[in-house]
């Protein structure tokens, strides 16, 4: 498979107001994020809201963003299902599409490291395409390096998306990349300190609505001008320590926040899934005031 660097955004999902898969505005989405020099994308990750749609409005993404992509960037779609089987068949569902890989995070919080061996094992062995590890402690259980280190060489495996604020866990889940086996980080407020320790690529999905600022630390880093990525990152954290705190509180997803602000690009509509709410009045004037008061954070 192609290989991941740089940034790559969490792709959101736009919906209508019915729920149903927005296909234009995710098309725009595609095409605008790809106008930009992103490293890929990394459809149906938790951003996209993956576990509130059903496996027919999943299968629609994923055929959506092939078309939209037409093989410009990488592409690794989300197969993750509370039932096996339905990641199974899932795999059986887009193995004809023209995407790179698939991803899966072990969603069972109480699963033994033991199962979710046997899962990941069991998912490599079926998949017709490579299969990335997806962990992140805020929804599975908690996968250690040592974890990542015993199944990198299992046949299938591409790689592991190893999302933690742990700099310590992180640095040695970094260094065990090579050329048969990719690390992507997924924190953006640490994406300098990633690049530091020396990740290829970090995931966000802060970049669908902020790809500028965030491609412009991964920019100035690759191009050796430490000190100026390291104030472009710091600068980003500050503006984004100035977001709303009540719809991350409420949703924990930093997605609602993402689809008004491309909503003000004309990209896509501002609805949400579910359980998962959209912004007040108040919420988005003091976003409006944010990004009035920092041009630099948009096109």
């Amino acid at each position: 498979m192609r290989k991941l660097e740089g940034v790559i955004p969490v792709l959101l999902t736009p919906l209508t107001k019915d729920g149903e898969i927005d296909e234009p505005a995710l098309g725009r989405l595609v095409e605008y994020l790809n106008t930009k020099n992103i490293g890929g994308f990394w459809v149906l990750g938790t951003g996209a809201e993956d576990m509130n749609l059903t496996y027919r409005q999943r299968l629609r993404v994923v055929e959506t963003v092939v078309e939209a992509n037409a093989g410009k960037s990488p592409l690794v779609v989300g197969a993750g299902f509370f039932a096996m089987r339905d990641s199974l068949d899932f795999m059986n569902d887009t193995a004809h599409l023209d995407f790179d890989a698939y991803h899966v995070m072990p969603y069972h919080t109480l699963l033994s490291l033991e199962r979710i061996e046997w899962q990941y094992k069991k998912l490599a062995d079926h998949a017709q395409k490579p299969l990335w590890m997806y962990t992140s402690a805020n929804w599975c259980r908690f996968i250690p390096p040592e974890f990542v280190a015993k199944m990198k060489g299992y046949p299938n495996i591409a790689g592991v998306k190893f999302s933690t604020s742990n700099a310590v866990h992180t640095e040695k889940v970094i260094g065990m990349a090579d050329e048969n086996f990719q690390v992507l980080t997924a924190v953006v407020r640490t994406l300098y300190a990633s690049l530091c320790l020396g990740v290829k690529g970090g995931t966000t999905v802060e970049a669908c609505p902020f790809v500028n600022p965030i491609v412009d630390i991964y920019e100035k880093f690759k191009a050796g001008d430490m000190n100026a990525a390291l104030a472009a990152q710091r600068k980003l954290n500050r503006f984004l320590e100035k977001m709303p705190e009540a719809p991350g509180k409420d949703n924990f997803l930093k997605v609602a926040e993402g689809k008004y602000i491309l909503s003000k690009k004309g990209i896509c509509d501002q609805y949400m899934s579910g359980y998962y709410r959209e912004l007040t009045a108040e919420e988005k004037k003091q976003i409006d005031d944010l990004i009035n008061s920092n041009p630099w954070i948009s096109d």
